[in-house]
């Protein structure tokens, strides 16, 4: 199994700011791969207790059976050195998590789906095949360079589902996706009341909730806002609590949404995507 990333924030992602309440750190954070490696190795073994800790690669640990990559929380340091212990310390509890839970029985209600850059995904297949582990991630291709990804949702952690987890489940991989697409639409806001159709020269936005994005999973669920727009509909991703659509695809429209993406993913620690995709009926359409 393989533990990804930073732990789950839900909509803390936009808050982290608010760590930085606390101006003193336990210790100075080292800021070259190697050293903040083992930085994480310090933080990490209290939490393991006696699974061992390894340092397999600069920023790329073991953990017992899992592989734990350290990449995206080294770049959220890089960027916010004053709360990066507090963030490094929450991450080796959520790895603790991960480690229990490795061995714990699935939760069906707790199945999702996200979407996440295939570049991502490949990563972590890489990782995992480094340590030598011969599951796969369970993912399907959105469009070019994003996937829909099925994942295990618990209160500190995310992490990716494999071909054992479907096993443990007793699932098809279709039923997987259909369970996880069945879990959202229980737990999200029905897309006709969180998205009002987009006036001519406006956008409109989804940030209520850590799951925004995974609604384009859920394709035929945008075709009555597709439809109330007079059949245009264009998104973008910026993060993954963040969706911006429109109604308009003239090529100045268009530039505006990949604008106002970047903006929020700059103000964002876990931006997601720049790409804007175009709804019709079939699927959604990557808009070059």
């Amino acid at each position: 199994m393989v533990f990804q990333g930073i732990h789950k924030m839900r909509l803390a992602w936009s808050c982290l700011s608010a760590l930085a309440c606390s101006s003193l750190q336990a210790a100075p954070v080292p800021m070259d791969q190697n050293g903040f490696t083992e930085y994480m190795v310090a933080k990490m073994r209290p939490e393991a207790g006696d699974t061992p800790v390894q340092i397999k690669e600069p920023l790329a640990l073991t953990v017992g059976s899992l592989q734990v990559n350290l990449g995206r929380l080294y770049a959220f340091c890089q960027q916010s050195l004053l709360n990066c212990d507090a963030e490094a310390s929450n991450f080796a509890k959520a790895m603790a998590d991960a480690l229990k839970e490795a061995s714990a029985p699935i939760d069906k209600n707790a199945v999702r789906l996200v979407i996440r850059p295939a570049d991502y995904v490949r990563s972590i297949e890489q990782a995992a095949a480094k340590a030598g582990s011969t599951t796969h991630i369970q993912y399907r291709p959105l469009v070019e360079g994003l996937v829909a990804m099925a994942v295990l949702d618990t209160p500190r952690s995310i992490r990716s589902l494999n071909d054992k987890d479907l096993e443990k489940l007793g699932l098809t991989q279709d039923q997987l996706f259909d369970l996880g697409a069945s879990n959202l639409r229980k737990l999200l806001k029905p897309l006709s009341e969180a998205a009002p159709p987009a006036t001519p020269g406006k956008m409109g936005q989804l940030s209520t909730d850590f799951f925004e994005t995974s609604r384009v999973a859920l394709h035929d669920d945008w075709k009555p806002l597709a439809a109330a727009q007079g059949g245009v509909l264009l998104i973008t991703l910026p993060a993954a609590n963040y969706v911006l659509y429109t109604s308009d695809d003239t090529p100045q429209a268009i530039d505006a949404l990949r604008a106002a993406g970047r903006k929020v993913a700059q103000q964002s620690p876990a931006p997601l995507s720049s790409a804007v995709l175009r709804w019709t009926e079939q699927r959604w359409e990557l808009v070059r």
